[in-house]
């Protein structure tokens, strides 16, 4: 072992690891184990690169391997479960966490890997009481406050004492009835819901933050938007699904008429419940700073969204968003400029390529194989106001802070904490200023 260790061949491999050159210590590791056959600490390595690299299958492999001689198992049969979900065996997932909890019950990182498994099958109670029982063991354990957080905006659990986060939520969801608020629109109470929401998270004695940037609502639907962008980016073609999906767009004017228009969105009744989405634009290259969305099945359905909820606009007097239709999403314009064109009155010019179903299914062979009981459940967002609706909100307004947009100040003047915006949208910015996108 210490021959080993001491080794050239072996400190060059530490070096490659430590800058994250997975595939060129894996090359090495592979010349050296020829040296070093069924080497224990090769083996861990195998493990770990193959891990890092992605490659799951190998991963597992070799960390069932390692089980064979590791005396302290817990991270092992941690990085097991990880392999499991990847691979979209999540009920091998939640067994593999399991075996690192019995081998150490104060592991906290694998009672949130277990909530996400969880949540992952639509088991809603155990995933949220899993995150509890991270956070028990590490306060400071951020990924199980984001993952108990959004949670929350898609179930509510039956046991309301068990955190504190549970009761922020309770408490930020009860404002508009505990203060009789109706209008939602008026400025006022716009700011007495973020005074009142942000006295409740500041009474936590761990200030809580998230780096998300829009407020979802959505149905059971699975739009699979990230599927549509590797078949996008990888063969420069537009997918079959993108053809059907139409959207209703808001520009709004700043970040009060944003927050405007998410309780225009959480309270708004469409006859197909259609996903929609208020954001600050974060992409480069792409106009405009705050934006809402509304997804659609068809034109046909856009052209109706878009006359129920102009009616509202207008009876509202909310004059200052720009509402329009668009087709798909703007990535695809520059390389498909026919794409962007709607046909307000038939059937659109630009037709999906069927030769471009081939490389379609490549993409789609590559997603892991789920037996019935592993399927992923599509979950529904809860409306009414939450505290992940208030912790974006508190981002919109440090954006709006970002960029001089001052209407924040009739809303919230107080200083909130722990903005994420200066180290994640920095390059953003510059490059949606210099190219007057803003």
């Amino acid at each position: 072992m210490d021959e080993l260790i001491n080794s050239l061949e072996f400190k060059e491999i530490i070096e490659e690891l430590k800058k994250n050159n997975f595939s060129t210590a894996l090359g090495k590791t592979e010349s050296l184990y020829k040296k070093y056959p069924d080497d224990r600490i090769l083996i861990k390595l195998f493990a770990s690169i193959y891990f890092n690299l992605g490659q799951w299958e190998k991963a597992l492999r070799y960390y069932k391997e390692v089980l064979n001689f590791e005396n302290q198992k817990f991270k092992i049969y941690c990085n097991i479960g990880v392999s499991y979900f990847q691979l979209g065996k999540i009920n091998k997932s939640i067994i593999a966490f399991k075996d690192a909890i019995n081998d150490n019950p104060n592991f906290d990182i694998a009672y949130d890997n277990l909530g996400i498994s969880y949540l992952e099958l639509g088991k809603y109670e155990d995933a949220i009481q899993n995150f509890i029982l991270s956070l028990k063991l590490n306060e400071k354990n951020f990924n199980s406050k984001k993952n108990l957080i959004n949670s929350l905006t898609l179930f509510k659990p039956k046991n309301k004492n068990d955190h504190i986060l549970i009761k922020l939520d309770d408490q930020i969801s009860n404002i508009v009835n505990d203060y009789k608020i109706k209008n939602f629109y008026d400025e006022k109470n716009i700011k007495l819901i973020l005074e009142k929401s942000n006295e409740f998270i500041n009474n936590y004695k761990n200030n809580i933050y998230t780096y998300e940037t829009q407020i979802f609502r959505k149905n059971l639907e699975n739009l699979n938007c990230s599927r549509h962008f590797k078949v996008f980016n990888k063969f420069n073609i537009i997918p079959k699904y993108c053809f059907t999906c139409y959207k209703v767009i808001f520009h709004a004017s700043n970040v009060v008429n944003l927050i405007k228009l998410y309780f225009l969105f959480d309270n708004l009744n469409l006859k197909n419940n259609n996903i929609r989405k208020c954001i600050v634009e974060t992409r480069k290259n792409i106009k405009g700073n705050y934006k809402g969305y509304i997804y659609c099945k068809g034109l046909e359905d856009a052209q109706e969204v878009y006359e129920t909820v102009n009616k509202i606009v207008v009876n509202e007097n909310l004059n200052d968003f720009k509402i329009s239709i668009k087709h798909g999403c703007s990535e695809y314009y520059k390389i498909f400029p026919e794409f962007e064109k709607i046909n307000f009155n038939g059937k659109q010019k630009f037709k999906y390529d069927k030769h471009w179903e081939i490389k379609e299914k490549l993409i789609d062979d590559e997603e892991p194989f789920r037996l019935e009981g592993d399927k992923k459940i599509f979950s529904k967002s809860i409306s009414g106001l939450s505290l992940s609706d208030i912790l974006v909100i508190n981002n919109w307004i440090n954006y709006a802070k970002i960029t001089k947009d001052n209407s924040y100040k009739s809303i919230y003047e107080k200083k909130i904490n722990k903005s994420f915006l200066n180290n994640i949208l920095e390059d953003q910015l510059n490059s949606r200023s210099e190219n007057n996108l803003t």
